[in-house]
């Protein structure tokens, strides 16, 4: 399995889009991997990455069009994607009205699968009365801890410390003998999910670190909180002796750059994800 970072920011963006603090101007001094986009990610397994079913979006930011410019994301070779939650910056689901007839000649002739919770479902549904367009869109309910099939993947919803006022999710994605968490929005876990992944190894954990360098834990994380949840997962046998852990989701109220974040994470043996950054494990 592979997977591809192609926005590893929080809402606002970095340089944040009306924002000149020193983070912000360092960013567009420094420009390269300094510069951040709305998170999104995809992952792809076995041998044929343009398969349908062997490949997986997660999440669909504002920033989905420039993905697909920047790295070559092909939507029209999409057919399952999961979100992780209903907030604008990891879902804007206009877009996938544009999935659908006078926008995409041929529109696809396989459906798009939609994973996702109740409030995801609320805002889609909202959007796609705007137009009268057929998209091809099929909505999944992803329930907690119920896994369902992505194509060749196993997907399981595990329970995220996010907003309160809305069941958010992170992922627990497997394919080909291989295992993965993406586990983005959250705080350190609830124990309800410390439950249900006790005893399984991951091989990659992407994990939160929208607080760079320092501690929070209750709605997002930073690298003392994401070497917690390392130890924790050690402690309960999610781990192996090469697990990856990559740091993702940053927010330029955190305090330190890409680069800076590079130096305060490879003293833990931890990466940091970018944009257009591969991890294939």
């Amino acid at each position: 399995m592979k997977i591809k970072y192609l926005g590893t920011c929080a809402a606002e963006g970095w340089p944040g889009l009306f924002c000149n603090c020193k983070m912000c101007e360092t960013a567009r001094e420094r420009g390269g991997r300094n510069v951040r986009t709305r998170s999104q990610a995809i992952i792809f397994g076995g041998e044929d990455y343009e398969s349908l079913d062997d490949t997986l979006l997660i999440d669909l930011p504002p920033d989905t069009y420039l993905h697909c410019l920047q790295y070559g994301l092909r939507l029209d070779k999409v057919s399952h994607l999961i979100v992780t939650h209903s907030h604008d910056d990891h879902f804007a689901p206009f877009e996938l009205n544009y999935r659908g007839r006078w926008f995409a000649n041929p529109t696809p002739n396989f459906p798009l699968n939609l994973h996702g919770n109740e409030h995801v479902k609320e805002v889609y549904d909202k959007t796609k009365d705007s137009l009268d367009a057929a998209t091809g869109v099929v909505f999944h309910m992803a329930d907690n801890f119920k896994p369902f099939k992505a194509g060749n993947f196993t997907v399981t919803p595990l329970v995220a410390l996010h907003d309160r006022s809305e069941r958010c999710l992170i992922y627990m994605i497997e394919h080909g003998g291989k295992r993965m968490l993406y586990g983005n929005d959250t705080g350190i876990f609830p124990e309800e999910t410390w439950e249900h992944i006790s005893g399984k190894p991951f091989d990659l954990v992407s994990l939160d670190c929208t607080n760079c360098a320092r501690k929070e834990g209750t709605n997002h994380m930073g690298l003392p909180d994401a070497l917690e949840v390392r130890e924790r997962m050690e402690k309960i046998g999610c781990l192996k002796p090469e697990t990856k852990f990559v740091l993702h989701h940053f927010s330029h109220n955190g305090g330190s750059c890409h680069d800076e974040m590079v130096e305060q994470a490879a003293v833990h043996d931890m990466d940091v994800s970018y944009d257009g950054g591969v991890w294939e494990f």
